[in-house]
């Protein structure tokens, strides 16, 4: 490998490590609104969906999905306009960094040229 592509590959390396570290950084941000929406459920006595989410999330990571739409269900219920609203904009910019983190590799690899 010549100097020329050792050079022309860096900035990518490094795009691709700043798109996974705010990757993560959003996972952290869902997990979070998970954990309030979890907190809402429990709240307003919907003690069954909550651990049967709670239970989904730790045996499939399903219950997130779950949570998400039935946060969403019950949006007026729980008063949680703001938080389903953000939990949708964090979950839908991780879904699009991901995507991005994905073509840089792909693209760093020569995969897509």
């Amino acid at each position: 490998m010549t100097n020329a592509l050792v050079w022309e590959k860096l900035p990518m390396e490094g795009i691709a490590l700043t798109l996974m570290g705010l990757c993560w950084v959003l996972g952290a941000v869902n997990l979070v609104c998970y954990i309030l929406v979890l907190v809402k459920m429990f709240h307003h006595e919907d003690v069954g969906l909550a651990a049967i989410t709670l239970l989904l999330s730790v045996c499939s990571g399903v219950g997130v999905l779950l949570g998400f739409i039935a946060g969403w269900m019950n949006v007026a219920k729980y008063d949680s306009m703001r938080l389903m609203g953000f939990w949708t904009a964090i979950s839908f910019a991780q879904f699009m960094f991901g995507i991005a983190y994905v073509l840089i590799v792909m693209q760093a690899e020569g995969i897509l040229n």
